[in-house]
């Protein structure tokens, strides 16, 4: 006769695990990033996670996700099950799943949350992280309050600054962030434009700027297009 469990079978339905034992905004009840969580230098390099075999030296290379969602879709679905896989990196910028500004504020809310979820685990796993901020509309301006104070923070830009709506709005969240924060340092994954960041600049903190895959490549193909301009000149 098979013995019946005793215990119940809790699913956890939500990945609770992720933020066990963080402290939470007052606000909206975000896990809060801790201070000793970030890493204290900026990375030589960033790749973007679904370009991870371009990594030359890992120890000198920062994970990020600035890249389509579905391509870390699986690290979002089962964040423990790449906890050694990152660890191998000097450190992980935050997770970046989208909360475009014409979702509904819920969704916006519960895509934030879960970068700032799994940012906190892995930190809370001994890995280093820079924090990546990102923003949807101004109801989720109160995100803010769950990262760390003078501590590196990541923005990604690459496709955010093309539309000029969308580029002043971008540019008032960064001052916004700027001033809530008042981070060490903004490693940015992009354009890092004086539009932009001119305002962090004035204020004396250190921009760490890192070409994207994207302008990685658009440089690759200048570079072989300008021998076939010399020859037909």
């Amino acid at each position: 006769m098979l013995r019946k469990c005793t215990t119940p079978y809790l699913r956890d339905v939500y990945l609770a695990y992720l933020i066990a034992n963080a402290r939470r905004t007052k606000t909206d009840e975000y896990p809060i990033i801790e201070a000793w969580m970030v890493a204290t230098e900026p990375p030589k390099e960033i790749i973007q996670w679904d370009r991870r075999g371009d990594v030359i030296v890992s120890q000198e290379t920062a994970i990020s996700f600035y890249c389509q969602d579905p391509g870390f879709q699986p690290v979002l679905n089962n964040p423990k099950n790449y906890v050694d896989k990152l660890k191998q990196y000097q450190c992980v910028i935050g997770l970046d799943a989208s909360p475009y500004d014409n979702m509904p504020i819920v969704v916006q809310k519960s895509q934030i949350y879960l970068n700032l979820a799994c940012t906190y685990y892995y930190g809370s796993q001994g890995i280093k992280v820079i924090p990546n901020v990102r923003l949807g509309d101004y109801r989720t301006l109160s995100s803010l309050e769950a990262y760390p104070h003078h501590t590196l923070i990541a923005i990604g830009t690459h496709g955010f600054t093309k539309r000029l709506d969308n580029r002043q709005i971008f540019i008032e969240q960064v001052q916004r962030i700027v001033d809530e924060l008042e981070p060490s340092g903004i490693c940015v994954y992009g354009p890092a434009s004086d539009e932009i960041f001119g305002y962090a600049r004035l204020k004396g903190i250190p921009i760490y700027q890192y070409d994207s895959y994207t302008m990685k490549e658009n440089a690759k193909d200048k570079e072989r297009k300008l021998p076939e301009v010399k020859h037909e000149g």
